[in-house]
């Protein structure tokens, strides 16, 4: 059976998923700082996403580094781009460039909390960059957000046809009205929402379960 985790509010709902579901999922950034990949792997972490990129100019410096490791481990490598209100064709052109080989491009989709709010990224700028970067690897990527910030961005047929990593700190995700399931759900940022918080090697560390049954 497919997995679709639709937000019903329903118990029984989860249930029916809940083995569909693993929980090997870690997203990092620079912020991290220096982390044991190889205890992350030995306490079951399978995938690592990590932020490449944001804007026009910005490059995560722990980035290379990481994902060097990571590839030794053997550990599934994403990266994600965090989006801003700068030109979406420029910036998609900015990820794949520093990205490099990976298994997913992910485009994050989020209130930027550097700056007032018109550096946060529209609908336009979204939808040109997933455009652009399905232009040039292919695949449209897989947009991360949240409910509320997803659905503020309003229905959008290019914003639907990506795969959804849907940020819900609950016990059931809540799902954006564009999409009807999700190929990740990342469930906490390593303090708020439901455990486990932490990964040995990390400490507390944003998690997210896979949807295997969506690969």
């Amino acid at each position: 059976m497919k997995a679709v985790l639709a937000y019903f509010g329903c118990a029984a709902l989860f249930s029916l998923v809940a083995a569909e579901k693993k929980n090997v999922v870690i997203d990092l950034s620079h912020h991290d700082g220096n982390v044991d990949l190889e205890a992350a792997r030995g306490d079951g972490i399978e995938i690592v996403i990590h932020k490449c990129t944001q804007g026009l100019s910005f490059v995560d410096p722990k980035y290379s580094t990481n994902k060097a490791t990571a590839n030794k481990l053997g550990l599934t490598w994403a990266a994600y781009h965090f989006a801003d209100n700068t030109n979406g064709y420029e910036q998609a052109e900015h990820f794949v460039k520093h990205a490099g080989t990976v298994r997913w491009y992910i485009v994050d989709l989020e209130e930027n909390p550097i700056g007032v709010l018109p550096n946060t990224v529209g609908r336009a700028q979204a939808e040109t960059l997933v455009r652009r970067i399905e232009g040039l690897t292919g695949s449209y990527p897989i947009v991360y957000g949240s409910q509320s910030f997803l659905d503020d961005l309003g229905d959008s047929e290019e914003l639907a046809k990506c795969p959804l990593w849907v940020a819900s700190y609950r016990s059931v995700p809540k799902m954006p009205k564009n999409w009807s399931s999700w190929l990740m759900w990342q469930y906490t940022d390593g303090s708020v929402g439901p455990t486990p918080h932490t990964v040995k090697g990390i400490g507390k560390v944003d998690r997210s379960y896979l949807n295997s049954d969506s690969l």
